[in-house]
């Protein structure tokens, strides 16, 4: 099995309505801002990221408490958007805020 897991330390900047799936099931689309130092070849380098998300269930009833503008502790892993999409979605499977 190979490994999909993402950790990252990020902000709220933008929230979509929370809605449901035909299902039932809670879906929150939202996108958050990350910047960091890290080490790349011996090197400090600034990093900036901005990514949309998506969270499901429990977790998304409870981040849609949660304001634009927060900084949070999230988990989770990276799929495309789409099947006709190549870009990166993050499904964020828990959160803890900082």
């Amino acid at each position: 099995m190979s490994t999909n897991k993402v950790d990252l330390f990020a902000t709220i900047t933008a929230k979509e309505v929370l809605r449901y799936s035909p299902s039932g099931m809670p879906v929150l689309k939202f996108s958050v801002e990350h910047g960091s130092e890290q080490m790349e070849a011996k090197n400090q380098r600034r990093v900036m990221l901005n990514l949309d998300c998506v969270v499901l269930g429990d977790k998304a009833v409870e981040l849609d408490q949660i304001e634009v503008g927060q900084t949070l502790s999230l988990c989770g892993f990276l799929m495309n958007k789409g099947v006709r999409s190549k870009w990166p979605v993050f499904n964020v499977q828990g959160f803890d805020k900082n």
